[in-house]
């Protein structure tokens, strides 16, 4: 629970451009729910065109997804662990980020597409460099990036599609 205290203070801010959005007939939907496997803590919160949802799941990763959809979409996945991942090369993120849309899909069947984005963000790995935007299809990109510190460090992945 105290992660998820945590990330409320941030909640407020994330919907603070809400106001301002023009009106939309989407809305997010949650990704994942309570009762799943590995989740041990859970919240969502919409608001108008965007959400964002706060997994503790058993691997004690501290996964946030943020959502923004309507005539462009871009879901930004981070994913939290405590300590310091400084010293690991840029190959590494990459490569993690795949990873964790592995592990993610296997919770239920409505995860189970996040494995297609595993396999694309996989294949395009080799040209991604991390904190830059990669066009994996037209019209879909990706970004890996990480913040770290001596405490936490975080891998960052957004996927987003925009209407040509």
């Amino acid at each position: 629970m105290r992660y998820l205290t945590f990330i409320a203070g941030g909640v407020a801010l994330w919907f603070a451009a809400c106001d301002a959005s023009p009106k939309c007939p989407y809305k997010p939907e949650p990704i994942f729910s309570q009762d799943l496997p590995h989740v041990l803590e859970y919240r969502f919160e919409r608001r108008g065109t965007q959400s964002l949802e706060s997994l503790l799941l058993d691997t004690q990763v501290l996964l946030e997804i943020g959502q923004d959809v309507c005539r462009d979409t871009r879901q930004e996945f981070r994913f939290t662990v405590q300590g310091d991942y400084s010293r690991f090369p840029d190959s590494m993120w990459l490569k993690e980020a795949a990873r964790q849309l592995v592990f993610l899909s296997s919770f239920s069947p409505k995860q189970a597409p996040l494995k297609a984005w595993a396999d694309v963000l996989e294949t395009a790995r080799p040209a991604m460099r991390l904190g830059e935007e990669a066009e994996l299809q037209p019209g879909i990109y990706a970004r890996v990036d990480r913040i770290v510190s001596p405490e936490q460090s975080t891998l960052i992945l957004i996927l987003a599609q925009s209407k040509q």
